[in-house]
């Protein structure tokens, strides 16, 4: 049993869906935080209307309730999220739920649950590549994302540097676009044996062929790339990267080398070698299996050096702790975050360092200088949108020091209006209304489920294809805001509402 295995069969550990049965994983994946795994406000749920799908479906096949969806545009829905405040963005999709539920039911059959974990198996034999990024379920009563961030944590920086004093060169290395570039039928190819999923292409009851056939089937027939904003997708991807690492480690038998250690985080290598030649080897091993799945490494991001315990940890995490990151003054301590951002924008050190802000100042009861802490908080926000939620958070702390209505609404106004100058801002927009509708503020989005949430009735997946006029009903796509929990949302965010920790945890 490896360390790793051990971790997770301790009580209260995270579990892994490698272990559950079959109608575990498909309670895990219908749940609202694996079918949308990026953030979104408390009021967004989407289990109820799953759920509603899932009845309307149950024992009856897709197909014999719809036409071709591949012939439609717009299946699923795409919230595009920025990643730099320029032209850098995330398409982050909600899958149609129809074909979501379908594909979950396919994956979950005992028969076919079976097959895929034990390939898993045969993925996961070799002891010198461990692969680190299999959905996790907390059993600790906190979020999933918890679970699998402290897994990260623990397994991949934390186990690095304990192999300093194994290894003396670290190569990092990672997939560039990993999920705009899996090519679909390589999915089958993962789980079949490239030969047998060839010679079958056709027989849509082999899983690896009906996985591909439904993500074809949500973007118009497109066999490159795969959704991104679920964990069912992320479960996918695994598969695809499973059959990887297993190319990649008889490549490395073969070519003679032994010592070496590998820990995989999704599309993120980190390759431990004592001697620097079998890293540059290993390298150009994994580029050749990549070319055959038609990715490619990220030339930027991929390289070697010999101080390990370094390059264990993040630039920006090793920035941040060796600088100030505390101030008396509120301006101040806020004004070393913004340098940090500006250092390094959109990383991880910075959402944290602006969570510990935002529970200092949930704590206070009076601001100084109100609208200049707002204008540097909005503009850490529009170089490191990932962390929007917790700006969001602070901002409606700072409101509420504005005793005027117009001036609060003019605040979120000019801040929406600043956020709107850098393109595909649809996930930001569902946090500027967390703050104004709890305060009643008459600020418009375009965002549709702003809309939605407004009251309006407006789409969000294209059903055309849908003939079962049930199934069509269930699909109402207003389900998706909990009203009586919009009705609780307070004017001011709570630690509670954005942590991904229940309690206070950086690391």
């Amino acid at each position: 049993m490896s360390r790793y295995t051990r971790r997770l069969t301790r009580p209260g550990a995270p579990r892994s869906i490698l272990t559950m049965t079959a109608a575990q994983a498909r309670t895990f994946f219908l749940k609202t935080e694996s079918y949308c795994n990026f953030d979104l406000p408390g009021y967004i749920q989407f289990g109820s209307l799953l759920e509603a799908v899932a009845e309307q479906m149950r024992g009856k096949e897709l197909r014999a309730m719809s036409l071709n969806p591949r012939e439609h545009e717009g299946v699923n829905y795409t919230v595009q999220s920025n990643k730099d405040g320029r032209y850098a963005w995330r398409p982050l999709q909600l899958i149609h739920p129809a074909l979501y539920v379908s594909l979950v039911d396919k994956i979950t059959t005992p028969e076919n649950w079976g097959a895929i974990t034990r390939r898993f198996i045969d993925f996961q034999k070799s002891c010198k590549l461990r692969c680190l990024g299999i959905p996790l379920q907390s059993r600790a009563g906190g979020k999933d994302k918890a679970a699998l961030i402290g897994s990260w944590w623990q397994e991949i920086e934390q186990r690095s540097i304990e192999l300093a004093i194994e290894y003396g060169h670290l190569f990092h290395a990672d997939i560039k676009g990993c999920y705009a570039a899996i090519y679909t039928h390589s999915i089958a190819w993962a789980l079949h044996g490239k030969n047998e999923a060839k010679s079958a292409r056709r027989n849509k009851e082999l899983i690896g062929n009906a996985i591909d056939a439904q993500i074809q089937g949500m973007r118009q027939g497109q066999t490159n790339g795969i959704p991104q904003g679920s964990v069912l997708m992320d479960f996918i991807a695994e598969m695809v990267l499973g059959h990887a690492d297993l190319d990649l480690t008889t490549r490395i038998g073969a070519a003679g080398i032994s010592d070496y250690h590998i820990l995989r985080y999704r599309d993120d290598y980190r390759v431990f070698t004592n001697n620097p030649r079998d890293g540059e080897q290993i390298l150009k091993l994994l580029t050749e299996v990549l070319i055959g799945l038609g990715m490619q490494l990220n030339t930027a991001k991929t390289g070697g050096s010999s101080q390990v315990v370094k390059s264990s940890v993040k630039a920006d995490k090793r920035s941040w702790i060796r600088g100030k990151q505390w101030d008396r003054n509120l301006q101040k301590h806020l004004l070393i975050i913004h340098a940090h951002a500006e250092d390094f924008p959109n990383s991880g050190s910075v959402v944290v360092a602006l969570g510990r802000f935002h529970k200092r100042v949930y704590e206070e009861k009076a601001f100084q200088n109100v609208r200049a802490l707002i204008s540097i908080v909005v503009d850490i926000a529009y170089g490191s949108p990932r962390a929007f939620p917790v700006c969001a958070a602070i901002i409606s702390k700072l409101l509420t020091a504005i005793k005027e209505k117009a001036e609060r609404e003019e605040i979120v106004g000019n801040a929406h209006t600043k956020m709107s100058q850098m393109p595909n801002t649809g996930h930001i927009e569902l946090w500027l209304q967390r703050i104004s509708y709890a305060s009643g503020l008459g600020v418009a989005y375009g965002e549709p489920i702003c809309k939605l949430v407004e009251g309006e009735a407006t789409g969000l997946w294209n059903s055309d294809w849908i003939k079962d006029e049930n199934l069509k009903a269930a699909l109402n796509p207003s389900g998706i805001v909990s009203r009586p929990r919009l009705r609780a949302a307070k004017p001011v965010i709570a630690p509670e509402e954005i942590a991904v920790f229940p309690e206070e945890r950086y690391e």
